[in-house]
């Protein structure tokens, strides 16, 4: 995916008359780096702008510019929330839209869509975390209970993530 966003202009002080203002990036990227994205445009704001950093709530900041990012990937929801997949289906009867974040799970030699989950929000209802199984029962080996193993550690990053996530949704909706 190739999606062109604007970028934050430098600060005044710190340009260079050689130097010509960015006024965009070019973003190739897979959908699970928008965090990363946008806890890089917090860390510029922090430097840059220290002022005005100190004022925010970072994790609040990340979760709607990871949001936005994301947005621009994909349609977007028809009630405007950012962080829903508009997915079509979801949408589909106007008396009741069921909204659903990206689906995060684990695939390795240990199975497939492990531990899945993702936000959920029944029309105006509080968003919701929802873990989504297949009800299997693998047999793992000692080998497959390593590799399962690591791959929690970055999986708990995942879930910590999408639950700031969730604060940051309840947040806004409280503002």
């Amino acid at each position: 995916m190739r999606t062109t966003v604007p970028t934050l202009p430098a600060m005044p002080q710190q340009r260079t008359p050689q130097q010509a203002p960015a006024t965009d990036i070019e973003i190739v990227a897979a959908a699970p780096t928008y965090a990363l994205l946008a806890e890089q445009v917090a860390d510029r704001i922090a430097a840059e702008m220290p002022r005005f950093a100190a004022k925010m709530d970072r994790t609040v900041f990340v979760a709607h510019v990871a949001d936005g990012l994301r947005s621009v990937a994909h349609p977007l929801c028809p009630d405007g929330r950012l962080w829903c997949t508009a997915d079509p289906d979801s949408h589909a009867d106007p008396r009741e839209h069921v909204h659903r974040g990206p689906e995060i799970a684990m695939h390795g030699a240990y199975g497939f869509d492990v531990m899945a989950f993702h936000l959920i929000q029944w029309n105006d209802d509080e968003v919701e975390l929802a873990f989504v199984g297949a009800g299997d029962w693998p047999s793992l080996n000692v080998d497959q209970v390593d590799e399962l193993i690591e791959d929690m550690a970055t999986h708990l990053d995942r879930l910590r993530a999408v639950r700031a996530k969730m604060a940051a949704i309840r947040t806004a909706v409280a503002l």
